[in-house]
């Protein structure tokens, strides 16, 4: 018994030895963990941003891949401004000491574009906690931003982004948001349906100017996420029955006659009526509108008054200097989780890419977010991990 226990000692010591070299030969040597930073490539013309009010982030993505490629941390009802060279990121964000509870402070938060660090805290006296795309914006040269805020009244508090630090405030009573152009003012849609219009010069008062009202603010409002480019003053204005609005905007502002989506159709222009069923815009954020060739691309559903905020079956694109429809690229609805706000979940939010062939970003509530062939409407591919009801685009 004593030397059949010792052979198996010796057996098996022998096995767990040739099991031991065998393992470590199969193991390969792991090289030792370097820590780097990443950097973000400078702005292809198909990276775009996604985000939300309720998210406490913006999501950069490559359309031409679908891919994720990194994120800006934000705080509370937060928007995104990019500078007009992409060198800088820039966020309003409201924070609370202890959550949702404690000391409140409203900054401007400054990121760099390729490494996404964080730069500049410019600490505000309020902003707007409000979900509205154009709470926040800059100038055409990056100088400058607009906060809205309503302390104590309708204001905008502009910000030297230069000198990062805050310039003053100007009060806008029964105005509201920011509507960018050139270096030196903004205009602000007003509850009497007039445009109020705002000059800061570099040095003295700023100057406050009204047009007469050119829409009906409690029968067929304007939608607030409507456009202006910084650079030229040429803004877009879209009310919730589909009539579209062009404006110079400027010191002297010029508003243009409207004229209806359904009509450029073939249709009857849509009216206000409660029960009655039209074509009619409706979404997040329900339009882009490509600077080049002057085409606007509209979310559009057949609904009656008031689903301004149901999305979108179809896309509308439309030449704005002509009035003419172009095209129309039915969408295919998606699954749904039942969570959604839309009866039926189409896509809630849409951008285009500003180059010379521009690609559509198309979100819906649920995440199957897509990307779109702007010239055919074809799908091109999915959008990983998307979220949100906002979209940005660098050069708009």
């Amino acid at each position: 018994m004593i030397r059949a226990v010792t052979k198996n000692a010796l057996l098996l010591a022998s096995l767990g030895g040739w099991l031991a070299v065998a393992q470590a030969a199969a193991e390969p040597e792991l090289a030792a963990e370097v820590s780097d930073v990443a950097t973000l490539a400078p702005n292809p013309p198909h990276r775009f941003f996604t985000g939300g009010f309720r998210l406490q982030s913006f999501v950069i993505f490559d359309a031409d891949t679908g891919k994720m490629e990194g994120s800006i941390p934000a705080g509370y009802v937060s928007n995104l401004a990019i500078a007009p060279d992409n060198s800088r990121y820039y966020v309003s964000e409201t924070y609370w000491t202890h959550g949702a509870r404690g000391n409140r402070q409203d900054l401007v938060s400054i990121y760099d574009a390729r490494t996404l660090n964080l730069l500049k805290e410019i600490v505000l006296p309020g902003r707007a906690l409000v979900e509205k795309m154009q709470n926040f914006d800059i100038n055409a040269s990056g100088s400058r931003a607009y906060v809205y805020i309503m302390m104590p009244v309708a204001s905008v508090v502009w910000v030297d982004l230069k000198g990062q630090a805050v310039g003053g405030t100007v009060e806008i009573p029964g105005c509201a948001l920011v509507f960018p152009w050139g270096d030196d003012g903004f205009s602000s849609l007003c509850g009497d349906g007039s445009l109020a219009s705002v000059t800061i010069p570099a040095s003295g008062p700023a100057k406050v100017t009204h047009t007469k009202p050119f829409f009906d603010a409690n029968s067929d409002p304007i939608f607030e996420n409507s456009f202006v480019d910084r650079a030229t003053g040429k803004a877009i204005f879209l009310s919730y029955s589909g009539l579209v609005y062009t404006a110079q905007l400027g010191a002297d502002p010029k508003v243009s006659e409207p004229w209806s989506i359904q009509k450029a159709a073939g249709y009857a222009p849509a009216g206000t009526g409660v029960q009655e069923l039209a074509w009619r815009p409706g979404g997040s954020q329900l339009a882009a509108y490509h600077k080049a060739s002057g085409k606007l691309f509209v979310l559009m559903h057949p609904g009656n008054y008031w689903t301004h905020k149901h999305g979108g079956t179809e896309i509308w694109v439309l030449d704005t200097k002509t009035h003419a429809l172009v095209s129309r690229f039915p969408l295919r609805p998606v699954p749904s989780s039942g969570l959604g706000d839309d009866p039926v979940p189409y896509y809630a939010s849409i951008g285009v890419s500003q180059d010379a062939k521009p690609l559509l970003y198309l979100l819906n509530p649920e995440g199957n977010d897509v990307v779109l062939d702007a010239a055919t409407g074809t799908e091109l591919r999915k959008i990983e991990f998307a979220a949100g009801d906002r979209i940005s685009i660098p050069g708009y």
